[in-house]
């Protein structure tokens, strides 16, 4: 299958000349034809809820401008979070995904979504069309269910097939926008956003094992997080799922979508995830106020979502990335970097060489060759590594082996491992954590999503999970050698220092092809 961000380079390089004479076909900017969309907005956050009364009890000692903070690590930990946020709220679901798969973690917390829903819980659920592909028909009947709506965002009029692929081409231009956001908002009290998209990968059941870390927020940073979800929910490019053709056979009854969820869970009984669910002290932890949060002043930074329709009106200064960097500017002593897709540009190399100049030691992770899925991405950062590290950058790309034996303990077979973090470590008084890249697609083309966090506590465990990857075992430390040469340095499973003078655990074809795309002028799309 071909990764989503290749999919969109891909479909750029073919029809780049027919687009040259194409435009949007509608006011909307959706390509499709405008509806009346009712609006709504966050209800009001629970009060006598166990989840209320054990948020009122962990923010007791705290002043009212503070938010509290807790790091979901591992995969595991941050499939349960998500479900015992669906399982305890008693008024409202706020969910927006990139990715909302149909494998086990999606069927798992559809069936808890619905549950909701039954209950008495209004859940809104928005996706990008994209990185979902809206095309199951059962969708419909989730969406009938009269607690239950679900939009897509920017969508393809086109579902599947021959159709899709020639919107794709012909309104590229808006087409290339998506909503790369991950946010979750229970009750108005709690919500995560991080890195983790919602598919088996990102919690631990896959072959290809996304390292990766959220963060559950609760206090003064949750309005924040409904008034940004509104904003995106009642957007012109957000659609009901109803308005999109899916299938001819759209008559699927909640009845039978309940007995269809029932059978899912039924096979999902005896899984890791169930399992970790069935043995997890969060909810009693959470309702008890007992969730070790660490407090500070919060800010949920996001794009606004009319950067959808290409708007050149929008202020810069309203990009997140913008706003890092400014943040990144200011830096005394030392930022640390995670990110998937690191491509810095002209621009970054001179912030990040500026920073060493002033003393500030900037140290950035990405993956390496053979860890990334998008071997252009990786041409065009490698173009930039002999200066940042000719400047004093530390530099570390990871290895497909990292976290190996951890990761045997979860599931059977082989895994390759590759990074989808993206946090920030600034000083030692602020971290980040949420969706962006450090790309020209972050920054200019998608939606993201992220939170600022002033904690010297989260800031240190930030760094400590840094220093995890970029350990000697789980990552190649990039070096120049005294000749000028790229060397990678890393430690064997004895304990003995590897050294390897070209891209580690590749193909010649594999080398060849990064370095053929690198070349290509591409580097703001990706």
């Amino acid at each position: 299958m071909i990764p989503i961000r290749a999919s969109l380079i891909l479909s750029q390089m073919l029809f780049v000349l027919l687009l040259a004479g194409c435009g949007d076909s509608s006011d909307t900017g959706t390509g499709m034809a405008a509806q009346q969309r009712t609006v709504t907005t966050s209800l009001k956050p629970a009060t006598d809820s166990r989840l209320a009364e054990g948020i009122r009890d962990a923010a007791a000692e705290h002043a009212n401008d503070m938010s509290g903070f807790y790091l979901l690590r591992d995969g595991l930990s941050a499939f349960v979070a998500r479900a015992v946020l669906i399982e305890e709220a008693t008024v409202s679901l706020d969910l927006k995904y990139y990715i909302y798969q149909d494998d086990s973690v999606g069927r798992l917390l559809t069936s808890l979504l619905l549950k909701a829903a039954d209950r008495g819980v209004r859940v809104r659920l928005l996706v990008d069309d994209l990185g979902t592909r809206v095309v199951n028909p059962w969708i419909l009947a989730l969406d009938r269910h009269p607690n239950m709506q679900i939009r897509v965002f920017n969508p393809v009029e086109g579902r599947s097939g021959i159709k899709r692929a020639l919107e794709q081409a012909v309104n590229l231009g808006r087409i290339n926008h998506r909503m790369h956001n991950k946010l979750l908002v229970a009750d108005g009290l709690v919500m995560i956003t991080g890195g983790r998209n919602i598919a088996d990968g990102y919690f631990s059941k896959s072959s290809v094992e996304f390292l990766d870390v959220d963060v559950l927020s609760i206090g003064e940073v949750l309005p924040q997080s409904s008034e940004i979800f509104d904003r995106y929910w009642n957007s012109p490019v957000s659609v009901q799922v109803s308005e999109l053709l899916i299938a001819d056979d759209d008559e699927h009854s909640l009845e039978e979508l309940r007995k269809r969820t029932q059978k899912l869970l039924a096979d999902e009984e005896g899984s890791e995830f169930t399992r970790a669910l069935e043995q997890s002290k969060m909810a009693a932890e959470l309702a008890s106020g007992n969730i070790p949060f660490h407090w500070g002043k919060a800010r949920l930074m996001a794009d606004p979502p009319e950067k959808a329709l290409g708007k050149d009106d929008i202020p810069r200064e309203e990009y997140p990335g913008y706003q890092l960097e400014e943040i990144i500017r200011d830096a005394k002593e030392r930022v640390s970097i995670s990110a998937a897709y690191f491509v810095p540009g002209v621009i970054g190399v001179d912030l990040f060489t500026g920073l060493e100049k002033q003393g500030v030691n900037v140290g950035v992770l990405t993956n390496s060759l053979s860890s990334n899925d998008v071997a252009i991405v990786h041409g065009a950062y490698a173009r930039y590594r002999e200066q940042l590290l000719s400047a004093g950058v530390d530099l570390w790309e990871l290895r497909v082996v990292a976290g190996e034996e951890r990761r045997k303990k979860w599931f059977r077979g082989d895994s390759k491992a590759t990074l989808h973090a993206k946090t920030f470590v600034i000083d030692h008084s602020q971290g980040f954590v949420g969706s962006i890249n450090l790309d020209g697609r972050s920054l200019l083309w998608n939606t993201e999503i992220g939170m600022l966090m002033e904690s010297a506590e989260i800031n240190q465990e930030l760094h400590a999970l840094f220093e995890e990857w970029v350990a000697p075992d789980s990552a190649w430390s990039v070096q120049l050698s005294e000749s000028g040469k790229l060397e990678w340095h890393a430690e064997g499973d004895d304990g003995d220092a590897i050294v390897k003078h070209k891209d580690p655990d590749t193909t010649l074809w594999q080398r060849t092809l990064a370095w053929v795309l690198s070349w290509l002028p591409v580097e703001s799309q990706i």
